[in-house]
């Protein structure tokens, strides 16, 4: 997951979070574009600025390091640029990161899991 979702998600324009950081807006682009690596220390600004923890950043590291994922049918790919621009996506990103509890957030994410599993059946 990246910044520009999570700020899009708090309503945060790029000026708005640079404002934040002591920082041009310029460079906020430049991060979300992956122009200009971010220090850990900044990565922890933002972080907090976005009320995150730090590992949301790095939740497809496993993805994109070739871990074993099974692969999405055609009819199961969504376009993701899509997908939050729908009100109800959003609303439902916003409460599952309002979850301050990893685990709880975890069990979430099960259960809807679950839930498709008896859908699809």
């Amino acid at each position: 997951m990246g910044t520009r979702l999570r700020r899009n998600l708090l309503d945060l324009s790029q000026d708005d979070l640079a404002r934040r950081l002591g920082v041009t807006a310029q460079l906020i682009q430049k991060y979300e574009a992956g122009e200009t690596r971010i220090s850990a220390s900044r990565l922890y600004e933002i972080a907090n600025q976005l009320a995150v923890p730090i590992t949301w950043f790095f939740d497809e590291i496993d993805v994109k390091a070739g871990a074993a994922v099974p692969e999405a049918s055609h009819e199961q790919t969504v376009d993701f640029s899509e997908l939050v621009t729908k009100r109800e996506s959003r609303q439902l990103l916003e409460l599952h990161f309002g979850i301050s509890d990893e685990r709880l957030r975890r069990k979430v994410l099960q259960m809807a899991e679950l839930l498709r599993s008896r859908d699809d059946e």
